[in-house]
């Protein structure tokens, strides 16, 4: 076969297949030009999920009439030269984007530099120019796609249905309203406003940011997040981490951005899973909103046609810094749980309330007998009453698992069992992180058969065992003895606890990083040592588990990422019955 140089035709659908994947593609590097045009208002109008047609309208600076005709040549750019190549701070800069999206749909450019009436146009059919004439047109950019893919029709073939698509635009939308909390953003689908910010009059950035992400992602992200900002080596990170117990099924509601940019990259989505994986079941993932910023000498931004990735100069550093920045603002969440699960049962009381209203205006003639319910006096001395305690004053203990404790303006439904499961599991876990563990003599040693193929396994842990204050030997040919366990274990059943641990040491023992096997560990043996569902408790212990989950950090949430309580508004419990 002979060697033969591509056509300019050919070329060019190639590049706009590097750099539009899809519609999304499209409307996130138009968008970005406004945005580098220094625009204060962006509109985008969607048609049939942007295959039919996407309009861009901003009141940015607007193209010079003479470099309207440039600005649609491949690889001509405004933004990009030998002196900055190594500092690039744009959004666009590789001169990709415009003919990239002409070769493949008819596209329509107006644009205006000036504050008049008088601006130019100009039109091109598969990347070629059809026209180019003055227009009205004030100051900005008007840029119309129309059936986008038409030249390329197996590109077309790929695209999903229209409702995905759209889907998608508004993501990309949603992120880059987030980013640019300063600009204002409308979208618009299929004659719809599904999306629309609002002028900020702050002037404080941080304040600006909080508002957008309410505006974006609603107030109850806002609810159940925590704000923060840090700066660790050279890098500055700041945002909004959701609560543990405020989990998504998948990474979409997690917003990453490095120096005002979008960022799709699945490692750091992974960094942040480990920095969340002790609060959060290994299925969920945790909700954030987070700014990275940093030199631009220590990123690389053109590594990417559509510039979705970035690649840093030191990224075990920075993935060192988001797990330490997670944790120890996580920390100021203590014993916050998500305000969703509240919303899920007043929704279900609202329902059963509802129902149980019908049947009761079926059979007027029922009667009925108050469910029994054990409550005990509560004795409480005037300086203690006097106290604020977030999670309120236990009342009462139903099917000998659940706390009902009264709060100044609500109720508390805590499950026993996990909140205390929580609290032994930090405990233990700084024991042993600090060397500390105490341990506590058995009294009467417990001896457990062990099978043979098992017992090398074990006995080559020991010392490891040892460490986490379970103290075993080997005793006889084919059994163990524990002599010791941590004190606050000496009530779980001894045996249970053990071969718990032995199965997980020869299950796992060549594949856990140490961090990992000391949590998972601590996890089972805080399982085995707190208060089992079923126990009945007194009301001073319930007062004491309620004041120890107060002072425990994340003991919102279980070591599975179930919530350990449920709060009731007094509000909404009026509500319920009427009163509001």
């Amino acid at each position: 076969m002979k060697i033969k140089i591509l056509s300019d035709d050919l070329i060019n659908k190639i590049a706009a297949g590097e750099v539009l994947e899809r519609p999304s593609s499209a409307v996130k590097e138009l968008v970005e030009n406004s945005i580098d045009a220094n625009s204060k208002t962006i509109n985008i109008y969607i048609r049939n999920g942007g295959k039919t047609e996407i309009t861009v309208i901003d009141d940015g600076d607007g193209i010079d009439e003479n470099q309207l005709e440039l600005a649609v040549q491949r690889h001509a750019t405004s933004k990009l030269n030998m002196e900055n190549f190594d500092n690039i701070l744009s959004l666009g800069f590789r001169g990709e984007a415009l003919p990239s999206i002409a070769a493949v749909s008819n596209l329509k450019i107006k644009s205006n530099t000036k504050n008049n009436e008088n601006g130019n146009l100009i039109e091109l059919n598969a990347g070629k120019i059809i026209s180019k004439k003055p227009t009205n047109q004030k100051k900005g950019t008007f840029i119309n796609v129309k059936d986008l893919f038409y030249s390329t029709p197996a590109r077309l073939k790929f695209l999903k249905s229209e409702n995905y698509e759209s889907l998608l635009i508004r993501r990309t939308i949603k992120k880059l309203a987030i980013c640019n909390y300063n600009i204002i953003f409308r979208l618009n689908v299929n004659h719809k406003e599904v999306l629309k910010t609002k002028k900020v009059e702050e002037t404080n950035d941080l304040a600006q940011l909080k508002i957008r992400v309410a505006e974006v992602l609603g107030n109850e992200f806002i609810e159940n997040s925590i704000f923060f900002d840090e700066q660790k080596d050279c890098y500055r990170l700041f945002g909004f981490l959701g609560v543990p117990t405020y989990h998504h099924s998948n990474t979409n509601n997690q917003y990453i951005f490095v120096n005002k940019r979008i960022v799709q990259d699945k490692s750091l989505n992974v960094i942040f899973k480990l920095a969340y994986r002790d609060f959060i079941s290994y299925d969920r993932f945790p909700q954030f909103v987070c700014f990275i910023e940093c030199p631009s000498e220590d990123i690389d931004v053109n590594v990417h046609p559509a510039k979705n990735e970035v690649r840093f100069k030191d990224i075990k550093t920075l993935n060192s810094n988001i797990i330490n920045c997670v944790k120890e603002n996580l920390k100021k969440v203590m014993h916050f749980a998500s305000t969703v699960n509240t919303d899920r049962a007043i929704n279900k009381f609202s329902k059963s309330v509802s129902q149980n209203t019908l049947k009761l205006a079926e059979t007027p003639d029922v009667e009925f007998t108050p469910f029994p319910m054990k409550v005990e006096n509560q004795e409480q001395n005037q300086e203690s009453e006097k106290k604020e305690f977030p999670l309120g004053y236990a009342k009462s203990q139903f099917h000998n698992t659940y706390i009902i404790s009264q709060t100044d303006n609500g109720i508390v439904v805590v499950d026993q069992h996990a909140a205390h499961e929580r609290i032994v599991y930090e405990r233990l876990k700084n024991q042993i992180y600090n060397n500390e563990i105490k341990t506590q003599l058995l009294l009467i040693p417990v001896v457990i058969d062990i099978e043979k193929s098992s017992l090398n396994v074990i006995l080559n842990s020991l010392e490891t065992v040892k460490k986490f204050g379970v103290n075993i030997e080997q005793f006889g040919s084919d059994s163990i003895v524990v002599r010791e366990v941590p004190s606050i274990l000496s009530d779980c059943d001894i045996k249970n606890l053990t071969l718990d641990l032995i199965n997980d040491f020869i299950e796992s023992k060549d594949s856990k990083l140490v961090e990992e096997r000391i949590n998972r560990i601590c996890s089972k043996m805080a399982c085995h040592g707190s208060i089992r569902a079923g126990r009945e408790m007194q009301i001073n212990e319930m007062n004491d588990l309620l004041r120890r989950m107060e002072a425990t950090p994340f003991s919102g949430q279980c070591n599975h990422g179930r919530p350990t309580y449920v709060e009731l508004k007094l509000n909404d419990i009026e509500k319920l019955f009427g009163r509001k």
